[in-house]
């Protein structure tokens, strides 16, 4: 039995919740299938970690997977700081680790690398990520994918031993691995498109016309959700 703890670094709103759930139901709608597909038998754990709500012991699961959240991994906050440190705790045992969008970038950040705004504005859509170094449990192979993103924040500095292996057009360092224990990506596999459209109109005022134009055009572009979740699946076996 594969234990999964989902650390959950955003509080949504009641209204949000009852529709879409909060971000681990999300997570575990998305990885459930993998256990009729793959015959792989999961118990998932929630914990609040805004709240600073931990597991009792780092050991008390095999995986541990950081969402996204509306902060920034830079903001200055006691709870953040404290996420820090369990990144480096999880990190020094060798535990496995996979985060998300923030949780990409708590972890890079938290390992030594830098996160900062996107010169460029938001991300925000389906995007095209390209394959830009191949790791051994990307199969099936694939050159590129299609992913939701949504994000103003990026990794502008990978922590040290950290592989680069996923790039999008508008964020370099897009996934990285640190051995056989990290795996982050930028984008959300576990969000779908109604959720997307969700947030693109609560941040309509962030975005320029054109922006928000282009992120609800992008939507017509399929999924590759299928696909993450068999890597993911691949890289916890790994």
């Amino acid at each position: 039995m594969l234990k999964i703890g989902i650390l959950d670094s955003d509080h949504l709103s009641p209204a949000v919740i009852k529709r879409y759930g909060c971000y681990s139901d999300q997570f575990i709608k998305f990885l459930s299938p993998l256990q009729q597909q793959h015959q792989l038998e999961m118990t998932f754990n929630h914990y609040n970690v805004f709240e600073k709500k931990y597991p009792s012991a780092i050991h008390d699961n095999d995986v541990y997977l950081f969402t996204g959240s509306q902060y920034s991994s830079y903001d200055n906050l006691d709870w953040i700081h404290k996420l820090q440190e369990y990144v480096q705790e999880l990190h020094t045992n060798k535990i496995k680790i996979i985060g998300i969008c923030f949780g990409h970038q708590i972890i890079a950040q938290s390992l030594g690398g830098k996160v900062a705004k996107n010169k460029r504005g938001w991300e925000i859509g389906v995007t095209a990520t390209h394959v830009v170094n191949r790791m051994d449990w990307m199969k099936p192979v694939r050159e590129f994918f299609f992913n939701l993103v949504s994000h103003q924040d990026e990794v502008i500095q990978l922590p040290e031993d950290a592989i680069n292996f996923v790039s999008t057009n508008l964020c370099e360092y897009s996934g990285f691995t640190i051995g056989n224990h990290i795996l982050t990506f930028q984008g959300h596999p576990e969000f779908n498109k109604q959720y997307l459209k969700l947030i693109i109109r609560l941040q309509s005022n962030h975005l320029s016309t054109e922006q928000r134009k282009n992120a609800r055009q992008s939507l017509k572009q399929s999924l590759d959700t299928e696909l993450m979740r068999r890597w993911i699946a691949n890289f916890i076996a790994n």
